[in-house]
């Protein structure tokens, strides 16, 4: 029996939230939920390991930063997906980006690459 692989989401948008943490279990994985971010540089500076952070477009340009950073410090190997919405760059160095309007199952399929492919995630 395989462990469920565990994911943390970053948002700053309950409804979004938990929709996205509701497909998310229903396709096995595991995950914690942070709306701020001292809950989810919480979440990273406990003891149980993530094998994915995934970071909503609501969470403002300053907070990715910081949170990717602070994540990243520590963790440098844990991959991180930003959701964007529209044209939203951003300059947070987040290993992977996908539309926050593309089918859920492109989701699923981006996170399962970058789960299964950690340490590679920085060419994508």
């Amino acid at each position: 029996m395989t462990t469920a692989k565990s994911i943390l989401t970053i948002s700053r948008d309950q409804s979004l939230q938990s929709t996205r943490t509701m497909i998310l279990e229903q396709a096995g994985y595991t995950v914690s939920a942070a709306l701020s971010d001292k809950d989810a540089m919480g979440f990273v500076e406990a003891p149980n390991a993530f094998d994915l952070v995934l970071m909503c477009h609501s969470v403002p340009e300053t907070s990715r930063i910081l949170l990717v950073n602070g994540i990243k410090k520590p963790k440098p190997t844990l991959p991180i997906l930003l959701l964007y919405n529209g044209y939203d760059p951003t300059l947070a160095k987040v290993d992977g980006s996908l539309h926050s309007l593309d089918r859920p199952e492109a989701m699923l399929d981006m996170i399962g690459f970058m789960t299964r492919n950690i340490g590679l995630t920085a060419a994508i």
